[in-house]
């Protein structure tokens, strides 16, 4: 929209709330309720793109990052960025993409790590299904308000009541292919729709990432021209999979992050083709930053050491009273308050003699001012370079990383921050946005659609907002 429009639109809004209210109130007369009047609606479509490890130094330092992202920076030029968003703890995707949707923090919205916990089968099973969330999220609140919803690909929405759903599912179902459990869990017709567009793709093509997000951006591209929802998510994930290979900065993360802006693109101009980008406000954010790691901890071999857990033939755990699952170290029996004490004790120990310098504890207290993972009993918080596992190989608590790249750590290390651009209806343009909160994205949709988000640990970002 441009600066001519905006200025007409204005005044005339406000004359007509103004004639809406009618003639002046007479003495005696109740005035009309403020909550009567409509909402005032800056954008009638917003666009969210979330990309997996979105480091704020791809679009704010491109050059030294070695990249070119013209679509990206067009975003940023017409609208406003920020120097670094503060995510969810633990800084993982499932976490921080359901504290985006939501509004709050994990220990209410209940999405406390990627896997439910496990310890025998070393926690496999991700948060797929939208049942597992406490909280209504941003897609509930706006069908409440009869606006069209659509996901492409965001986490935790198997299930969810959403009117034109691509959910992100099992990448590798054990009973089927991939299309098929695409199939089950979309919206009827919509995976072959794209598919066909693709053609060829295989039923198992989604596996591979590059192949995985060029299908998540031609599903978007195809819901913008054939549904126009009011709200679409979409999460793209390629950078995630490069950087844990080959870490941040590398060869493959520089590939990555130039192919996200390019489907940035294609959404964009599908936006156009639909006649809706003018009226469309576009968020791009991400779920965390990344850490280049060259060594692993393992939590579980301390836990083994002191006989809190066997470990079979195999290597997986047979029996245990605490296990960790990745960073979080968990009890059995919460209640046993007395074994707690004995095991951060024990880590506390190792840490500040054994291991020092390389991880610290972080207390139950510190996770409930984070409001993360009400279940731990505390974490384990590696120091730059290393990262945390499950595992439990040979009897060694550090062992040689077999990828270059890791997130997890705790949201208040810069190295965790993820970035933030908007653009686009209801945006200003130009704003210093130095340091964001993730758990404020989900209320600011919802003022950019007209509504409040009630009830959330989050606020709208009013500065960047027209």
């Amino acid at each position: 929209m441009s600066m001519r429009r905006l200025s007409f639109a204005l005044p005339l809004a406000v004359l007509s709330l103004l004639a809406a209210t009618g003639p002046a109130v007479r003495a005696g007369q109740r005035a009309p309720s403020p909550a009567a009047a409509p909402p005032v609606r800056p954008a009638d479509h917003v666009i969210v793109i979330s990309i997996d490890g979105f480091r704020p130094a791809m679009y704010l330092d491109s050059e030294r990052e070695g990249v070119t992202l013209p679509h990206l920076q067009a975003l940023r030029a017409a609208g406003s960025a920020a120097e670094g968003m503060v995510v969810a703890h633990p800084s993982l995707t499932y976490v921080s993409h359901t504290t985006l949707a939501t509004g709050v923090r994990p220990a209410r919205h209940g999405i406390i790590s990627n896997t439910k916990f496990d310890p025998p089968t070393g926690s496999p099973q991700w948060y797929y299904e939208v049942d597992a969330m406490k909280v209504p999220a941003i897609w509930d609140r706006a069908r409440e308000r009869r606006l069209k919803t659509a996901v492409a690909s965001w986490p935790v929405t198997v299930g969810a009541t959403i009117d034109v759903r691509f959910p992100e599912s099992n990448q590798a179902p054990p009973d089927s292919t991939w299309l098929a459990r695409a199939r089950r869990d979309s919206t009827p017709g919509l995976v072959d729709a794209v598919a066909q567009q693709l053609a060829p793709y295989g039923e198992n093509d989604n596996r591979n990432a590059v192949q995985r997000d060029r299908f998540t951006a031609a599903m978007a591209a195809h819901i913008i021209r054939t549904e126009k929802p009011n709200l679409l998510m979409i999460h793209l994930m390629e950078t995630d999979t490069a950087q844990h290979a080959d870490g941040p900065g590398s060869v493959a993360a520089r590939t990555a992050i130039q192919h996200i802006d390019a489907h940035v693109g294609a959404i964009l101009a599908a936006a156009d083709e639909a006649g809706i980008r003018e009226r469309s406000a576009v968020i791009v954010t991400g779920d965390h930053g990344f850490s280049r790691v060259h060594t692993l901890i393992q939590p579980n071999v301390i836990l083994r050491q002191h006989g809190w857990l066997t470990t079979n033939e195999r290597g997986r755990v047979a029996t245990w009273q605490v296990a960790s699952h990745a960073s979080a170290i968990r009890l059995k029996d919460p209640g046993d308050t007395a074994l707690a004490a004995k095991v951060e004790q024990a880590f506390r120990e190792a840490a500040a003699v054994t291991y020092k310098g390389i991880f610290r504890v972080v207390s139950r207290a510190e996770l409930d001012d984070l409001g993360a993972y009400p279940e731990a009993a505390f974490f384990v918080e590696p120091a730059e370079g290393y990262y945390v596992s499950d595992g439990v190989q040979d009897d060694s608590v550090l062992v040689g990383a077999t990828r270059f790249g890791a997130h997890g750590f705790l949201p208040t290390e810069a190295r965790m921050h993820t970035g933030f651009i908007a653009a686009g209806a209801g945006i200003r343009r130009g704003v210093p946005l130095p340091l964001l909160r993730q758990i404020d994205v989900a209320p600011t949709i919802a003022r950019l659609l007209g509504f409040t988000m009630p009830d959330v640990d989050g606020v709208p970002i009013v500065g960047v907002l027209k």
